[in-house]
């Protein structure tokens, strides 16, 4: 009984080791229109309201630490997770990473899946981005593993113009409606054919969700500066 319980023990801290491998590494993201102090005051509040301490700090980098497991029955993980934070043309790119320090003794790189809603809650409570808009601006990190990342449509919607068309409020960097040269202010036309005159703006933007949710193309007319062009928003196959 006593080796059965080893042996699953021993199974279950391999998995544990070897499951991370699979997993994202590192997240970025763009807060637009704000400063290092601002992010670094919210980061504060989101991470040590899920109870992460402050391990070191300075104008580029913060380091919060939190300690997993019993050490009895589990062993004792020493995280510690990094923001860097590089500022551009007044937007904030943050990094993030996570290391995991095993019993004292083994550093490896953590998966910080578990940390994405809290990123994504920090870069919402600043520049407002719904978080289901906030994707991963890393590049795939694992080359031919399969493991590369879907981009979101990136268009916040604003309201309907004189003419009841409704209006781009903001575009998501490395989104695909970015990758399609959409900016804010293009008016939208028609999308799949539909007039969105046709369209209250919550409607169209839980309509556009759903079809990129569904990876279904959106092929969408729009007007800038009185010229009227059209793209097609797909994720690539």
């Amino acid at each position: 009984m006593k080796k059965g319980i080893f042996v699953s023990l021993s199974v279950v801290l391999l998995l544990s080791i070897a499951a991370p491998a699979f997993a994202a590494k590192m997240f970025i993201t763009t807060i637009r229109e704000t400063t290092v102090k601002q992010v670094q005051d919210v980061a504060i509040e989101v991470m040590t309201g899920k109870n992460f301490t402050i391990d070191e700090a300075d104008n580029y980098k913060i380091v919060f630490t939190k300690d997993f497991g019993d050490g009895f029955w589990i062993a004792t993980h020493h995280c510690l997770v990094k923001f860097n934070f590089l500022e551009r043309d007044g937007n904030i790119k943050v990094t993030l990473t996570e290391t995991e320090i095993l019993q004292g003794m083994m550093h490896r790189a953590r998966s910080i899946d578990p940390l994405i809603p809290y990123i994504k809650e920090i870069r919402n409570k600043i520049d407002g981005t719904p978080v289901d808009q906030i994707a991963n601006e890393a590049v795939n990190q694992l080359p031919g593993s399969g493991n590369s990342r879907e981009k979101v449509l990136g268009i916040s919607l604003g309201q309907k113009n004189e003419e009841g068309l409704i209006v781009i409020d903001r575009i998501e960097p490395g989104s695909l409606a970015a990758d399609a040269k959409l900016v804010k202010g293009d008016v939208i036309v028609e999308v799949n054919g539909t007039s969105t005159k046709e369209f209250e703006v919550s409607t169209l933007s839980t309509y556009l969700a759903n079809k990129t949710a569904e990876g279904s193309s959106i092929m969408m007319v729009y007007k800038r500066d009185g010229k009227q062009d059209m793209v097609t928003l797909k994720q690539a196959d």
